[in-house]
């Protein structure tokens, strides 16, 4: 398979919601979904969308709604109320549904689900945290002072859920930041969503390099970071296309570094056209190496390009 169509099966695989893994051939130049034989490879593996469903279409939900759309998932708002959940009130989600919580198991939520619990009595809490514990899922957050979340906890535990279930449960939901307005009380959801999603060592596929392929129809370069070391810019997995106009799409790191691997890119399209391109650049960043980059940063970075 082309480098380029590999890329685009990826992108689609991650958008279907799927976690998908992958091994590049640092000697062959090629990608593969499975895992190979010997060789020396980079491997990594793809988070797909994330996916947030909050239960409950109060004020808390509504900060939510701006918090949580500055961020790369697909949000979906769940209240049995039509007066707090309709497309008026919640204009950014992907979804708003209108149902009894009694029904959320009839709902595909995508994989593995970031779930925010946040409805308006115990009720309700009870169902919406029964049904997120019986599915796969990343995150289950629910709101309530200690006391009203013990209480909770105990019921369901009356009930056969194991203890070691409802301990994974982040209850009373997010960060410690003493938040008291529906705003503060957001951002302390939203953060700690994040952490948990952050601790997962997962390289990401931009809407921007999916864009990129997408639209471009000359050759590219994609420049992919595969190795850092100290202090130097960009993550691991970090990905980013280049034209033959210099035009990018996605980052890997900024500054000097990647101007510099975005002149690098740009010259070899323009003075090697019809060869292909699959090479291991590595920067210094440590002492004189970062001097000569123009950067005060320590370490070290390796980059792959590879034409596509």
């Amino acid at each position: 398979m082309k480098r380029r169509e590999f890329y685009l099966e990826l992108f689609q695989k991650l958008q279907n919601g799927e976690t998908v893994k992958v091994w590049t051939d640092l000697e062959k130049g090629s990608h593969s979904f499975e895992a190979p034989g010997e060789g020396t490879f980079f491997e990594e593996e793809f988070a797909g969308r994330t996916q947030v469903v909050v239960f409950g279409g109060g004020h808390i939900s509504l900060a939510l709604e701006k918090v949580l759309k500055t961020l790369d998932l697909t949000l979906t708002v769940v209240d049995d109320r039509l007066e707090f959940a309709n497309r008026e009130r919640f204009s950014e989600a992907d979804r708003v549904l209108t149902m009894s919580y009694e029904k959320l198991s009839e709902v595909d939520f995508g994989f593995a689900p970031y779930f925010i619990i946040v409805t308006r009595g115990h009720k309700d809490d009870d169902i919406c945290l029964r049904y997120a514990l019986s599915v796969k899922h990343s995150y289950i957050g629910m709101i309530g002072s200690k006391g009203k979340v013990a209480l909770t906890f105990d019921r369901l535990a009356a009930d056969g859920i194991s203890r070691e279930a409802l301990a994974e449960v982040h209850a009373p939901i997010g960060l410690k930041i003493d938040g008291n307005t529906p705003g503060e009380i957001a951002i302390s959801i939203a953060a700690e969503l994040v952490q948990v999603k952050n601790q997962k060592k997962r390289s990401l596929f931009s809407e921007e390099l999916a864009q990129g392929l997408r639209e471009e129809r000359g050759p590219l370069v994609m420049a992919t970071v595969i190795e850092k070391n100290g202090s130097s810019p960009g993550k691991r997995g970090a990905r980013m296309l280049v034209n033959e106009k210099g035009d990018i799409y996605g980052t890997v790191g900024g500054g000097t570094v990647e101007y510099t691997v975005i002149q690098e890119a740009e010259n070899f399209l323009r003075e090697n056209i019809g060869e292909d391109l699959f090479e291991i650049r590595e920067y210094n960043l440590s002492n004189e190496g970062a001097a000569s980059l123009g950067m005060i940063c320590g370490g070290h970075i390796k980059v792959l390009l590879e034409k596509l």
